[in-house]
């Protein structure tokens, strides 16, 4: 009922504590052993449960969620532009058209607004739980090794970019490895292309969310190409159709697959010069 969004989160906690109390008071009053020994085992298992689905109530009342325009970061000489999408949370609001209204009061420029459902706010929520515990790894910190990791060690003027306010998730890592290719001195390149794609230790290039946005975003400020990941080119390909983008399109699934798309452009470049 709560990932079918008919209920709420604090609904859904209070039933489950409602339910706690109620096994509770069961294996109190009940005598017969086997069967107590059932229902404590059971009121065990509703407490973990409870106490697992608790922070929902703290993901309560967050309705919608817009992606507003941020400028492409690139390192000066690389041409290599990171698309970023800053995304801000509304909690109570009515309507998309409600956010996007006052959004438009305040002249502030958005790609789209989207409707938040219960099923992104608990997977929001496990993210978190599994961060408190130590068992998955913050994606900022994960991107920073991995892309040290495949370029052999740390670069200053790359690890600048981990120390700037507001920056989160792990879809600069494959523009990040590829600028530091070209910092360093071992590729070259003059066009304009803007990236996005995470990527493993050793190169390979992985799927990265608001790939829509992203796009929008680079089309926006007038870039020619597009490097994304070679798991999100069918998608790629229906919003480029749905938004009429015009921008070409290139996917890789490795860092070396982009190192030669890259070569070939500038090759092109300096034949037709």
């Amino acid at each position: 009922m709560y990932l079918q969004d008919i209920i709420g989160g604090i609904s859904f906690v209070v039933l489950l504590l409602i339910n706690f109390i109620i096994l509770l008071i069961a294996r109190i009053l009940l005598r017969n052993k086997l069967y107590r020994r059932r229902i404590t085992h059971a009121t065990c298992i509703m407490f973990l449960l409870f106490c697992f689905e608790f922070p929902l109530i703290f993901y309560e009342g967050t309705s919608h969620v817009a992606y507003i325009y941020t400028e492409p970061l690139h390192a000066k000489g690389s041409e290599i532009y990171l698309i970023g999408v800053n995304r801000v949370d509304f909690q109570f609001m009515a309507s998309i058209q409600t956010v996007e209204d006052l959004l438009k009061n305040q002249q502030v420029p958005f790609v789209n607004v989207d409707e938040i459902t219960n099923l992104v706010l608990y997977k929001s929520k496990n993210q978190q739980i599994l961060k408190w515990l130590h068992l998955q790894k913050n994606e900022l910190e994960q991107m920073k090794d991995n892309v040290n990791h495949y370029l052999g060690k740390e670069d200053v003027r790359i690890n600048e970019f981990f120390n700037q306010d507001n920056i989160g998730g792990n879809s600069a890592g494959l523009g990040l490895a590829l600028t530091g290719l070209i910092l360093r001195g071992d590729l070259q390149n003059n066009v304009a292309i803007a990236v996005t794609g995470a990527i493993s230790e050793t190169g390979n290039v992985l799927p990265i969310a608001m790939l829509k946005e992203k796009m929008l975003i680079a089309e926006k400020y007038g870039l020619p190409f597009m490097i994304i990941p070679t798991k999100n080119a069918e998608e790629a390909a229906q919003i480029q159709k749905d938004q009429n983008i015009n921008m070409k399109i290139l996917n890789v699934s490795h860092i070396d697959e982009a190192v030669q798309l890259i070569n070939e452009m500038n090759d092109k470049i300096k034949v037709y010069t």
